[in-house]
């Protein structure tokens, strides 16, 4: 018992100490971080990226916008064969379920959910639980 009590008191005393100059450490890293990021040659850097990053934003932005519209447009433009996309939106005649009047999205028809069923067991999801319903 007498081992156990000097053990957890050296443990205690290892604790008090140890969290004491964690703690001192901790604020010296604490203050040399926040005085770098007061420096005015770090705020400079930082003004100039934000500075390029607003220039160049808008560019970007349309640059993204153009790759879109190019894949939208040949997405829907009679890509249909290569891939699985393209043979999905062939096969099923190219008829969105979610857009009214049947028109086009370059999306296949999604026919059924491809998603667990939730009345299954658990037990019974998974390649082998497939296989065993059909």
């Amino acid at each position: 018992m007498k081992k156990r009590l000097i053990l957890l008191a050296g443990l205690g005393v290892g604790y008090v100490l140890g969290s004491r100059t964690g703690r001192q450490s901790y604020e010296k890293l604490k203050a040399q971080a926040q005085d770098l990021w007061a420096d005015p040659r770090v705020q400079d850097t930082v003004e100039k990226a934000n500075q390029s990053i607003r220039e160049k934003s808008p560019a970007v932005a349309d640059a993204v916008q153009t790759a879109a519209d190019k894949v939208n447009s040949a997405a829907g433009a009679g890509t249909a064969g290569t891939g699985a996309a393209g043979a999905g939106a062939a096969s099923t005649g190219s008829k969105s379920a979610g857009t009214p009047g049947g028109t086009s999205t370059g999306t296949p028809e999604v026919k059924d959910d491809v998603m667990a069923d939730p009345m299954r067991d658990l037990d019974d999801e998974g390649p082998s639980g497939l296989s065993e319903d059909t």
